[in-house]
């Protein structure tokens, strides 16, 4: 049962949402204003017999729901919130469950059945708590300047008026590379901003890096002048070169011509402090110490400044802090904007947005492939609208099914991001389109051309102009994506409520018992013709990583072999996990289908009415399994790196000397990593992911044959 602080809350709740002030219900109750005031804070609790009192007096239908709805007592599934739209579904669980126990505690249940209850019971309240947990995120996932920010801006009314006519988004926003990490927008208190700082170990690494840099800015990758051909530092971003020259307060001047002909020539402070220490540990030094990071230990900053708006303080602050500019703050790793207003402008959803860090180079980053693997969270592709639907929208769907994710028509969707005038230059049969409407229509048509040989053609898609569409209609888009996850939660909850109820309730009929039987001994033949799992042809651990550094910018490799290959944009443990994780999807998803196959031609057979409990919840089980397995293999893949690979002092020397040495850098790194698997005593992952694919497949099938052994 709720606490008194809880139900006192919701009483204060149902009080508002009636229109009636605290004094006014008191008086109808004929109490004192100071005890019902007593009772919502929870101070003094409210027994039995007053609560359906109250709830008459405040004489809503929610209220009057609420007199069997609060007293209810939980003991098999946790109690969700007072309120919570899913309470009556969440109880009928709660319900199901303890009749599902209590049959199952029986000393004279049969062994088979047993074993089908104890299955329900963790299904129950596995199902259960992803309809219990209203906790969402929507990830904005695209590349550098896809406009993923302005739109974030326009969808909440984080603007500011502009001199230029368009509103300004409060969130830094530019021709890319303007945001340093990951941006979290959600509803809290007040107006806010919260940083995660980077750790001092990745802070001083950078800032090393940095300082190499500047001693010798000359040295290269060297394969075909990509490397230099918009400057930095090969060690790390351009985000991140900018917020430490702001941190350690490096001024710097720009060749300027006078207009007597006289040229001022450039200056920077950074370079001649790298003149004067040419030691880059020196140099280290000597900007960390510039920096003044005992002075920077501040990790929030909340809205006092009377003197302007609050949307003028938060872009300001924002810009500060991700710039590296605000004496207070160090080098962020993941800031998260606070706002008083409910997100998507709905009060009963509880969604944080976040503005990912745009995609420059590999688009196969640990950081938005893990998004496509949580079940309360919406990945949106975003796109701009003439390359839509874009190559890195296209990798990031294909290595998500490759990875087995199997939740793409539920989880996540396609934002394309037009320009003013894109749409209207479309053209159908070479006759240029009327309306924006048109236009969308027929991108919509290419767009689905392009992407049903993928095999996820049936994604929502939303078009939407930041500067001339109302955010109502995004908003609209997004809440509608959350709508779905959450219809699919309760969708499997309801099956397994379904299934456990029709489980009880055939219990002691023996017909129902047979028609379970003829299903089962149809099931058990397929799993007995289809234990075994052939090992790929062409699929090795390490193809991801190979792949992924063949594409990746020089500097890209650069910084993550300077890292021992722990690198955001090129991660080893992540791309090796994804190389496991493809050759697991790829052995066992055929044969998951053909289960399914099978299964739903059992469930379209009327003769098999009464066992569609139990081929429901082997196909689920088959599914959990199948999902382990994949995570598991994953682990395979991180164990390689993390007790293996990242240990080799000699393996990343060798590949730190390749840097500067000419054309051919990033092929010669392919080949190092490729070679690693061969050389260095690992030949044998291949077959060791192999082997914990075919072992867990096997346990996977024994628990469905338990689950349809009947006598």
């Amino acid at each position: 049962m709720a606490t008194p602080q809880e139900i006192g809350a919701y009483l204060a709740t149902l009080r508002v949402r009636a229109g009636l002030k605290q004094a006014e219900l008191a008086k109808r109750l004929e109490w004192s204003g100071a005890l019902l005031s007593r009772m919502e804070s929870g101070e003094r609790p409210v027994t039995p017999e007053e609560l359906p009192l109250i709830l008459a007096q405040i004489g809503t239908p929610e209220a009057a729901q609420a007199v069997a709805d609060i007293p209810r007592v939980w003991s098999r599934l946790p109690e969700p919130a007072l309120g919570d739209p899913d309470r009556d579904l969440l109880w009928e669980a709660e319900r199901t469950a303890c009749e599902v126990h209590e049959l199952a505690e029986r000393p004279d249940v049969k062994q088979f059945f047993e074993r089908r209850l104890v299955k329900y019971q963790q299904e129950l309240v596995a199902a259960a708590e992803k309809v219990r947990d209203k906790r969402y995120k929507i990830a904005l996932v695209g590349t550098i300047a896809v406009g993923k920010s302005t739109a974030i801006c326009r969808a909440e009314g984080l603007e500011l008026p502009s001199p230029k006519g368009m509103p300004k988004a409060v969130l830094e926003t530019g021709a890319g590379g303007i945001t340093i990490c990951e941006v979290h927008l959600r509803q809290g208190p007040d107006y806010g901003i919260l940083v995660e700082p980077c750790s001092e170990d990745e802070l001083r690494r950078q800032v090393t890096e940095y300082a190499g840099f500047l001693i010798n800015p000359a040295r290269s990758g060297g394969d075909d002048d990509e490397d230099s051909a918009d400057g930095g530092s090969p060690g790390i971003s351009r985000e991140v070169e900018r917020a430490i020259r702001n941190m350690a307060r490096f001024k710097r001047r720009r060749t300027e011509r006078k207009p007597d002909g006289t040229t001022v020539p450039a200056w920077d402070e950074a370079r001649e402090l790298a003149g004067k220490h040419p030691d880059p540990k020196a140099l280290s030094v000597e900007i960390l110490a510039r920096m003044e990071l005992h002075k920077r230990d501040r990790r929030d900053a909340w809205y006092t400044d009377t003197s302007r708006s609050p949307l003028e303080w938060l872009q300001d602050m924002f810009e500060q802090i991700n710039n590296g500019r605000h004496a207070e703050f160090g080098l962020p790793k993941r800031i998260e904007l606070v706002i008083p207003m409910p997100i998507l402008g709905d009060p009963d959803l509880a969604v944080t947005l976040v503005d990912t860090q745009g995609v420059d180079d590999v688009v196969e980053r640990a950081d938005l492939e893990q998004l496509f693997d949580d079940p309360h969270t919406v990945v949106v592709l975003c796109t701009v609208f003439n390359e839509a639907p874009a190559t890195a929208v296209r990798q990031l769907l294909v290595r998500a099914k490759e990875g087995g994710v199997r939740t793409l028509r539920t989880h996540a969707a396609i934002l394309v991001l037009p320009r003013p005038g894109e749409a209207l230059a479309m053209k159908d049969n070479g006759v240029v389109v009327e309306t924006a409407e048109e236009g969308y229509d027929l991108k919509a048509e290419e767009m689905d051309l392009r992407l049903s040989p993928l095999g996820v053609g049936s994604l929502p898609v939303k078009f939407f102009n930041s500067a001339d569409e109302e955010p109502d209609e995004l908003r609209t888009f997004l809440k509608a994506r959350i709508r779905t996850i959450q219809k699919e939660h309760r969708r499997e909850l309801g099956e397994i409520i379904a299934g456990a109820q029709a489980l009880l309730l055939n219990y002691e009929k023996e017909q129902s018992r047979e028609v379970m039987r003829m299903a089962a001994r149809q099931l058990t033949t397929w799993l007995t013709h289809n234990a075994e799992l052939q090992p790929p042809k062409n699929r090795r651990v390490r193809d991801s990583l190979v792949e992924a550094t063949r594409n990746a910018h020089v500097k890209t490799i650069y910084a993550a072999v300077i890292r021992d290959g722990e690198w955001y944009n090129l991660d080893y443990s992540h791309q090796l996990s994804h190389g496991a994780r493809r050759i697991a999807t790829t052995m066992a998803q055929p044969k998951l289908r053909s289960f399914q196959d099978v299964a739903t031609n059992l469930l379209n057979d009327e003769q098999f009415l009464d066992a569609h409990d139990l081929v429901h919840q082997t196909m689920r089980a088959l599914d959990a399994s199948f999902d382990a397995l994949v995570r598991k293999t994953q682990l395979v893949g991180q164990s390689i790196f993390a007790d293996e690979m990242r240990p080799d002092v000699d393996f990343w020397r060798r590949c730190l000397k390749e840097w500067g040495t000419g054309r051919g850098y990033r092929e010669r790194m392919a080949q190092h990593n490729s070679a690693w698997f061969d050389i260095e005593g690992a030949p044998s992952a291949d077959d060791r992911v192999i082997e914990i694919v075919q072992a867990d497949w096997a346990v996977a099938l024994a628990v469905v044959k338990r689950l349809l052994e009947l006598e």
